[in-house]
This record gives structure tokens, C-alpha cells and sequence, in this order.
């Protein structure tokens, strides 16, 4: 398998997946579980005892052992099979601090989970090495529809929202009317914009959301479509380590060209290390949410966003900005990661200038993500990114 020196589109197998495909059913068993059962886990094992924990952790390497010693699993040194880039920042900053890692290999496929020997000790970690006694959670903060409730009950902005399962009949005409235009339908767990339809005017094209996005979870949350980019608040250790902007692709109106034709050009005259912009059914519907088909004249100084897919995979630009980042928005970010109070924390946040004043514009935090893709900031178009890895190795060699 050819490997790259940054993230690059995979190959789209389901259009509302983009490029991180997943079992449909499968993600959608396994996220009826979780909404049924993790935040009545989360609070069980909150309260296990260390030596629980410590026990739990020594399993898992001894299982893994055993499938070493039976040859049944290998380790790589190799860190182009890295299995993300988040773990290939991480094995980066590693080999800099003359830290030996090893990726764990069953039949030759090549898992997230990474071994290393320290003071004597095999210890593994899943992508970030984060000591299991520090993952303490009150919450399922993966949870879209928890991490809201939370934050509403505390004051932080989010947008309005809410949430309905599909397996029980609903009003969907009163739903939809609880809202200002446009919303939003996605599901309630998972991430990276699976499934998510945006841009919704009306009731016809509510229902056909709710069609996609009930194909990967039985819980969906209708919410307010906040004007902004996305943008990733990383924290560690409750400090804010990195703040980048992804947004999505635009086409701008000449009164001359068609919305076709517009898109060509962008992708002529794209920067490096952008990718073309992915036109496909999503893309033709979302444009279609905004009043206009492939075919039609954009009328002249007007600005149509082509997808909710954001950053330079999917025709858009990115950009590590956490020196520009308005200082009102440090403490009301703060809070938010002081009530997740987990080691590293990636929020979801979309802002449409996040140079200005957080009170001067609508903006909300729209999820959390326990194990974020650190290397966003590592891989943006343009500014420099803080030591995103040293930092979470620092909670590493502190948790020994």
C-alpha cells in the first residue's frame, strides 16, 4: 500500500461518509449501544479502583503478548504503516525524545495500538498515549446530545438543538417548525461530518436528511446551522494547545459561468496540496438546499458554499491560527474543557471570524472528540502549529 507524507482523500465507497468510511450497520448496532449504555459505564468506571484500572491495562498487554508469542501478531518499526497521522505526530515526537515504539500487527493488518517498554514495563496505548488512570469520564463526551445538554446547563454557547429517535413515530413537521432556517440533521454519535446534511429550508428536505442520517444511528439531533467555519479547539492538560480553521469550498458568481464551469476554475487555479473539489450527489443536493443546479449562471458578487465539508481534502483551506485567535474566547473555551476535564480534548466550534470578539457574532461549540486527529494542526495550509505531541507525551511520562 503506497503511504504518504500527509493525510490524502481516501476513496469514497458512500458519499455521506466522505473519506472515512464505515460499516453502516454495524456503526449503527454499535451506536444504539452506546446512546442505550456508556453514560451508565462511564459513571461505573469513574469510580473503579486504581488497581482495577491497572488490572484492565495488564490484560490487554497480555493478550497481546500472547499473540506475539504465538506468532499470531508482529511489530512494525516502520513508522510509514502508521495506522493514522495522529499517531504519526505522536511516534514523530517519540523518536525525538529517543522513545522506541512499536505498532502492533495482527495478520499483517496494522491496528491503531502501539507498544513500548519503559523502566521494565510493556505498557500499549490506543494512537495517543494517554494513561488509562487519567480517562476518567462523567460523561460520554462523544455524545453530541450529552456534550449539548451539558453545555447548556452551563452556559456555554452551543446551538439550539434537539434531539428524537427514529425507531419511535415523530412529529417531524413540529420539529422542523421549532427552528429558524436553515438546521441541520445529523446523527447523534460519530464524527467527521458522516451522514450530516446541512443547509435544510424545508420540510421536504428535512425528511430526506433524516433519511441519511438515520442510516448510521437511531438517535439524530436537528440543530441550528451556525454561520462560520469549523473550526478544532485542541486542549492539554486544560491548556489550549492549537486552534485551526477548516473551511469549506466557495464559489464566487461572475454573471457569466455556471456553477460547473465556476468549479473547474477553482480547481485550475487550487494551491498546492489542495484536492479538487469531490462533485458528487451530495454536493449537487447541498447546492440545491441554496436555490441552484450545477448548470445555472451564479449571479454576479454572489458567494455559494458547495459543501459542509471543510479543509483542503475536499477543495477548501485550512489554517493553524492559535496566535490570531480572539482572546475573549480563551476563558468560555476554558470552562468547556474544565467540564469535559479529560487529559486531551478536540471541540468542534463553528465561528465565522474567530479574530473578533466572541460576543460580537453567533457561535457555539458542536461537539467533542476524546481522541481528536491532533495532526489538523500539524497538516494545515498555513501557520505554525505549538507541540501538540510533546505536550501529550508529557502526560505520558507523568502517569508512569
Amino acid at each position: 500500500m503506497k503511504k504518504f507524507s500527509e493525510p490524502q482523500r481516501e476513496k469514497i465507497s458512500c458519499i455521506y461518509c466522505g473519506d472515512a468510511p464505515i460499516h453502516h450497520g454495524f456503526f449503527y448496532f454499535s451506536s444504539l449501544i452506546a446512546t442505550t449504555f456508556d453514560n451508565h459505564i462511564v459513571k461505573v468506571t469513574r469510580h473503579a479502583p486504581l488497581f482495577m484500572r491497572d488490572f484492565v491495562d495488564w490484560l490487554l498487554a497480555t493478550f497481546f503478548e500472547i499473540f506475539l508469542f504465538f506468532h499470531l501478531a508482529t511489530l512494525s518499526d516502520d513508522i510509514e504503516q502508521a495506522k493514522t497521522f495522529r499517531s504519526r505526530v505522536i511516534w514523530e515526537e517519540a523518536k525525538r525524545r529517543g522513545i522506541k515504539i512499536q505498532q502492533l500487527m495482527i495478520w499483517g493488518r496494522s491496528l491503531d495500538q502501539y507498544r513500548i517498554i519503559e523502566k521494565g514495563k510493556v505498557n500499549y496505548f490506543n494512537s495517543l498515549p494517554i494513561p488509562s488512570r487519567f480517562l476518567n469520564m462523567d460523561k460520554n463526551w462523544d455524545d453530541k446530545f450529552m456534550l449539548k445538554k451539558e453545555f447548556a446547563e452551563n452556559n456555554i454557547p452551543i446551538p439550539h438543538y434537539l434531539q428524537f429517535p427514529i425507531f419511535i413515530p415523530q412529529n417531524i413537521e413540529q420539529i422542523f417548525s421549532k427552528f429558524a432556517k436553515p438546521i441541520i440533521v445529523k446523527p447523534r454519535m460519530g464524527s467527521r461530518g458522516r451522514h450530516t446534511v446541512t443547509n435544510i429550508h424545508t420540510l421536504e428536505q428535512f425528511r430526506d436528511g433524516i433519511n441519511i442520517a438515520k442510516k448510521i444511528c437511531a438517535y439524530l439531533v436537528a440543530e441550528e446551522h451556525l454561520k462560520g467555519d469549523v473550526c478544532r479547539a485542541t486542549f492539554v492538560n486544560g491548556k489550549l494547545m492549537g486552534f485551526y480553521r477548516g473551511s469549506a469550498p466557495v464559489v464566487i458568481g461572475d454573471g457569466v459561468k455556471t456553477v460547473r464551469e465556476l468549479i473547474l476554475e477553482k480547481d485550475d487555479k487550487r494551491p498546492d496540496r489542495v484536492e479538487k473539489v469531490l462533485v458528487n450527489k451530495e454536493l449537487e443536493n447541498h447546492i440545491l438546499r441554496s436555490g441552484f443546479k450545477m448548470e445555472d449562471i451564479l449571479p454576479f458578487s454572489l458567494r455559494l458554499s458547495l459543501t459542509h465539508r471543510t479543509g483542503r481534502l475536499f477543495g477548501g483551506v485550512t489554517k493553524e491560527m492559535l496566535d490570531e485567535l480572539h482572546p475573549s474566547f480563551l476563558p468560555v473555551l476554558k470552562r468547556a474543557a474544565d467540564i469535559v476535564d479529560l487529559p486531551v480534548i478536540g471541540f468542534d466550534v463553528i465561528i465565522e471570524d474567530p479574530t473578533k470578539p466572541a460576543d460580537s457574532q453567533r457561535w457555539g461549540i458542536i461537539e467533542c472528540n476524546t481522541l481528536p486527529f491532533i495532526d489538523l494542526h500539524y497538516y494545515a495550509l498555513s501557520g505554525k502549529p505549538q507541540n501538540i505531541a510533546g505536550a501529550i507525551w508529557d502526560i505520558w511520562n507523568s502517569g508512569l
